[in-house]
């Protein structure tokens, strides 16, 4: 039986880049194919091999040379979106790809550039990745008045509500990987509450520097496969990957009012485990309490719910 509540919220346009092709129609296809995107990493992101060492305790190696990559990387038309090309140089190829599925995102609920702007649109980015900024502060006598908004992570966000006009609440989380789902959760109650009458929300991750691998493979999170097999009695780590995603929000019942219908309907609930045996676990116990907790979700029941988020 589904369950109708005054205060849903609605996925109204998807705009995304993961490895395997851009869109939405080519990450569906990849999903059903159930196929592999892991390549090798190229020199072009860095030289791999000489990182590489079979034997993961070894000092400044890591334990795989491989991950799920984009197909084109840091492509990036920024006359389109009124960026100078020396402004472009210094800019976090993570902000291009929240810039460009922005602008996708709008594409495909079909609402121009034009009727968004000077909205009360918030802005709600989930990224933990700094390989830019590491990468960029290595070489301090190249670095320009446009280093400081083009390797911060809070101008994730900005940088998305200043290009589009866009002028409701603007923030990046980072919440390692959960960082797109604390987004969504904090982007739906800044529409629930009247915060925003519509909400940006995506997650990026670029792969270009090797010594989050390294510290990864000290921890012995990483596979040596970069692959990541969950529920499986052969699981040996996760696989890192690249990509981004953002949706467009709106509230349900103004959705209802157009011709389009929405994609998707949302709620979240989400926990922290304080007292995990490591800082990086989930903690079953507190598990258990969010399970509770998401019976107050009451139009996300067993028959509506069609998928659910597990950190492995």
């Amino acid at each position: 039986m589904e369950i109708e509540t005054a205060d849903e919220v609605a996925i109204v346009g998807i705009g995304c880049n993961f490895p395997g092709g851009e869109g939405i129609d080519n990450f569906w296809k990849i999903l059903e194919e159930g196929k592999n995107c892991t390549v090798e990493i190229p020199p072009e992101r860095f030289n791999a091999k000489e990182w590489y060492d079979p034997d993961g305790n070894k000092p400044g190696k890591i334990c795989t040379t491989r991950a799920a990559l984009l197909d084109e990387f840091n492509s990036f038309d920024n006359h389109l979106f009124g960026i100078n090309n020396m402004e472009a140089e210094r800019m976090d190829p993570q902000q291009k790809l929240l810039i460009e599925c922005t602008y996708k995102a709008l594409e495909d609920a079909g609402v121009p550039v034009e009727c968004v702007s000077g909205t009360k649109t918030g802005v709600f980015i989930g990224l933990m990745n700094r390989d830019y900024e590491i990468i960029t502060s290595r070489a301090a006598s190249e670095i320009n008045h446009y280093d400081g908004t083009g390797t911060a992570m809070s101008i994730a966000a900005n940088r998305v509500s200043f290009t589009f006009n866009l002028t409701g609440p603007s923030l990046t989380i980072d919440t390692a990987c959960s960082s797109f789902l604390f987004a969504l959760h904090y982007a739906l109650r800044a529409i629930k509450s009247g915060d925003c009458e519509a909400a940006i929300c995506g997650g990026v991750n670029c792969i270009i520097d090797p010594r989050t691998f390294v510290s990864l493979t000290k921890a012995k999170m990483i596979s040596p496969e970069g692959i990541s097999k969950p529920f499986s009695k052969k699981a040996d780590g996760y696989g890192r990957g690249e990509g981004c995603g953002v949706v467009f929000l709106k509230p349900l019942k103004k959705v209802r009012l157009l011709v389009r219908q929405p994609k998707i309907r949302l709620g979240a609930c989400l926990n922290l485990a304080s007292s995990a045996v490591m800082m990086a676990f989930p903690e079953k116990t507190f598990q258990f309490k969010l399970k509770i907790n998401e019976a107050f979700l009451k139009h996300l029941c067993t028959s509506t719910s069609t998928g659910q988020e597990s950190h492995i």
